[in-house]
């Protein structure tokens, strides 16, 4: 994202972006929407009915419940715990085959830069500038993902064709705003565990 980006979060807190943001690679949708739409009902139901999406989304959202008590398990008994993770693993391994099965042959991999306020990427039309659009997220390697409303900020022709398009999400749910979180989270502990092995 560039430093039109920081202008959609405000000057606060921006070391704290700059720490927990990211390049990655996604499949995503954009979908142009309403400020009634918004406030009428969830991103997602912007989208066609995908039955991965929903399989990846009903994943993410018994992971968010079962949290807290896997963490209090593995408190007390540790052993237990690592199973319990180890199955958490082999569920998920299971869900993203399937989900790569369902997904269309039109949906490709494009580069992103996501932080937790918002996310920049190429498109190949131009959006408009503080309008709001829909946009359905799903990260590369889990197929874990998102829909959210967001608010473009800044769009500038791209030096590779097309546009780039810097948002900030708008009314994100707690539990989107989890799954962003955790999945920086992730792919930072990876690049940092490839650092270390490179070295």
């Amino acid at each position: 994202m560039d430093s039109t980006d920081d202008q959609a979060f405000g000057a606060s807190g921006q070391e704290r972006r700059q720490l927990f943001r990211i390049d990655d690679t996604a499949i995503f949708e954009v979908v142009e929407v309403g400020a009634d739409d918004i406030a009428s009902y969830p991103a997602d139901k912007c989208f066609m009915e995908s039955p991965a999406f929903r399989v990846m989304r009903e994943l993410q959202a018994i992971d968010n419940e079962n949290s807290h008590s896997l963490r209090v398990i593995h408190d007390k008994y540790p052993e237990l715990g690592l199973y319990l993770q180890g199955v958490n693993k082999k569920i998920d391994v299971i869900a993203n085959a399937v989900a790569s099965t369902l997904l269309s042959e039109d949906q490709v991999l494009q580069s992103i830069d996501l932080s937790e306020g918002g996310m920049g990427f190429n498109h190949a039309t131009r959006l408009v500038e503080g309008d709001n659009y829909a946009i359905k997220i799903w990260f590369q390697e889990t197929l874990y993902g998102i829909a959210a409303y967001i608010k473009v900020i800044a769009c500038h022709r791209s030096i590779d064709g097309g546009y780039h398009i810097s948002c900030a999400f708008e009314s994100l749910p707690d539990s989107d705003q989890k799954v962003i979180a955790r999945h920086i989270m992730q792919v930072q502990a990876r690049q940092q565990r490839a650092k270390r092995e490179s070295e």
